[in-house]
């Protein structure tokens, strides 16, 4: 949409309704820009209808606020300077002040013409100190010249004089000034006072045009992720597909190399508990902020970056604890802090809520800190709240393995080339890889060899375990997609078989269609032949026998459909009674004779002009009368000009001296 360049006027329509107040020319101006944007909106709203009728109702609900923006326009310069045509005291003041300050500078510099001026004057210049036009005079010439001194040069030698024969005429000019300026403030608040009485227009305006701007923004955003429209699910089932971080997008649009991976979320009431376990800067964060963006994006009316067919319910309430909001000044340690936000969540969490915890148990004894991670899991499950959590502690790992509505979830970790895949892998967790990642990162051999010493045992094994899990699981998922590979092409090529045999049947159809039109053809000709032969045979008045003979070969063949006996229809002189159809036209409604348009403007007028002439056209009127006045003429030309081009119009003219003369306009419309 045509927006242009919107200032922000709401300070502006803030500062207005404080009574007596006055608007700066520079805030008066900026509301000159918003009319003519609503005034283009407008217009593009009524092209837009046929594609976008609801949007189109927005559109046209802007008010024009024209009267209001042509006061403006014609007052003030686009800096916001009041000009000339703001009123005519104006005019005629700033005409005085100009000729004044002519006069001023004409007797001034009269006197560097004088005898003895040159010894007199520092320079030939007319200046103006202190709002007084003045002349520089040397020091010790000042005797020479009487006045009064207004300023003088920093090294003293130069003194800036008034001369006495121009101290009546600054006078008048200082009056002219206090003259203007009084007519400024005057104006200024009659302005006011005007955008003061279209304060609810305005605030109609500035909203609608807010509202459309979002509209079309969350379009445009939606159009550049490429997004889909979420279905609302009743329930409570998170089941989105292919979801991308929008801030990720943003950044893969600047950098085309570095692709966003898409990852699955899902949650439901069965396994409202869902635990992201795998290595550091795995994407198990970006995984949770995922979540929590889109959820709120959802609710805000946005599309989605996700795959079609992905569903999420309304929430209530969406708390997040993520980061660590550790504070000095608030003696807060890590887990002091995450302890204090899990308190103020949980006093008010409900059924409709949503709870995303990062590094749940982290920040203190690890045993310790898992079974508190365990007692809020089962509290938050018992309250019915969706949970998605992250966290590197083995015990929570078992729980989500053992507990009925918990689930374990991992980023995947490519052991080959000890990097993260960044993909969710549901139904097992995942190994930290701390070791793995150190050594990666540059950590020396030695201490990583060290590290391994110091493990248990038991933790080996399990890391085994999971390695040899995560290799099966890959070696499935590929598998998998080699799978899906397969039956895609398979898929295709039988597309392409279908189309083939698509393409016969309509060949096939063609020929049928071609072979019908030329027995149709054929059977026309021979109607025209027996009607022929009929006359002949009347005009020969044959016999009964010949006549009631030729009657039978009048009768039509129709071809019969495969497998179906032939049919035949005599024709009669009485068919075509038998043909006619009656068609019955609206009854008029009550549509007056005439509009009336004077005191509308050219965009007021055109809109009524377009519905009566519907309206007329509906109610079978030939002709309508249209009232718009002589004026300026140039309501009469707009309604002219839209005459012209409107497709119900047969012609137009003036008005009769009886019908109006040149304040009217008939139309005659293509009724019949």
């Amino acid at each position: 949409p045509p927006w242009g360049a919107l200032p922000d006027v709401r300070p502006s329509l803030e500062r207005c309704r404080v009574p007596e107040a006055i608007l700066e020319g520079a805030e008066l101006v900026t509301l000159v820009p918003l009319i003519e944007a609503s005034n283009r909106l407008r217009a593009y709203g009524r092209g837009a209808a046929p594609v976008a009728p609801r949007l189109a109702v927005r559109f046209r609900h802007l008010p024009s606020l024209t009267p209001l923006h042509d006061l403006l326009s014609r007052s003030l310069t686009p800096e916001g300077t009041l000009t000339d045509e703001a009123s005519p005291r104006l005019r005629s003041i700033r005409r005085k002040i100009k000729e004044q300050r002519a006069q001023i500078v004409k007797v001034l510099e009269a006197l560097f013409h004088s005898q003895g001026a040159e010894a007199a004057f520092q320079d030939r210049y007319v200046t103006i100190r202190h709002g007084r036009y003045v002349v520089p005079v040397r020091a010790e010439a000042l005797p020479r010249v009487k006045g009064i001194v207004h300023d003088r040069s920093q090294s003293g030698a130069t003194l800036f004089v008034e001369p006495e024969r121009a101290v009546e005429l600054n006078n008048d000019l200082v009056q002219a000034v206090r003259e203007e300026e009084a007519e400024c403030l005057r104006i200024l608040q009659a302005l006011t006072n005007e955008v003061s009485a279209a304060l609810p227009e305005l605030d109609m305006l500035v909203e609608g045009i807010g509202e459309l701007d979002l509209i079309f923004a969350r379009a445009e955003m939606a159009d550049r992720m490429k997004a889909t429209e979420p279905e609302i699910d009743a329930g409570r089932t998170i089941a989105l597909s292919g979801a991308r971080h929008p801030l990720l997008l943003a950044q893969s649009w600047k950098e085309p190399g570095r692709p966003v991976v898409p990852v699955d979320l899902h949650l439901d009431a069965d396994q409202p508990l869902l635990l992201v376990t795998g290595p550091n800067a795995g994407g198990k964060t970006v995984a949770l902020k995922t979540l929590g963006l889109l959820a709120l994006m959802a609710q805000a009316g946005c599309h989605l970056p996700v795959e079609e067919g992905s569903r999420l319910p309304t929430f209530s309430r969406l708390f997040a604890v993520i980061g660590d909001d550790q504070s000095v000044a608030e003696n807060l340690s890590t887990f002091s802090a995450f302890v204090k936000q899990v308190k103020e969540l949980l006093a008010d969490v409900d059924d409709r809520s949503l709870v995303l915890l990062d590094e749940l148990g982290a920040g203190t004894d690890p045993d310790e800190g898992a079974a508190l991670a365990q007692a809020i899991l089962e509290d938050l499950q018992v309250r019915g709240a969706l949970v998605m959590a992250t966290t590197h502690l083995e015990p929570l790992k078992a729980f989500a393995s053992t507990h009925a509505g918990a689930r374990n979830a991992s980023v995947e970790f490519d052991g080959e080339r000890l990097a993260p895949t960044f993909r969710l892998l549901y139904d097992r967790p995942g190994q930290s890889y701390a070791l793995t990642i150190a050594a990666r990162l540059g950590l020396p051999d030695r201490l990583i060899d060290r590290a391994h010493s110091h493990r248990s045992t038991q933790a080996k094994n399990l890391q085994e375990l999971l390695a040899r899990l995560d290799q099966e699981a890959r070696q499935s998922a590929d598998r998998a997609a080699e799978a899906e590979r397969r039956e895609s092409q398979a898929a295709a090529l039988l597309g392409r078989a279908q189309k083939e045999v698509e393409a016969a049947q309509a060949k096939a159809k063609e020929i049928l269609a071609r072979a019908k039109a030329e027995a149709q053809t054929l059977l026309a000709d021979i109607k025209r032949k027996v009607a022929e032969e009929w006359e002949r045979l009347k005009s020969e008045e044959r016999s009964k026998r010949a006549l009631e003979a030729t009657r039978k070969r009048l009768a039509e063949v129709a071809p019969p459909a495969p497998g179906q006996p032939a049919r035949t229809m005599v024709l009669t002189p009485s068919w075509r009674d038998k043909l006619r159809e009656s068609v019955r036209m609206p009854e008029k409604t009550d549509v007056p004779e005439e509009l009336m348009l004077i005191g509308k403007t050219t965009d007021e007028g055109r809109d009524l002009v377009e519905k009566y002439l519907d309206d007329a056209f509906l109610a079978g009127r030939h002709s309508v009368r249209l009232v718009h006045g002589k004026g300026t003429g140039v309501l009469r030309k707009a309604v002219h000009e839209l005459l012209a081009v409107h497709p119900l119009v047969e012609s137009f003219r003036p008005g009769n001296p009886n019908e109006g003369g040149g304040g009217a306009t008939v139309v005659e419309l293509k009724v019949d």
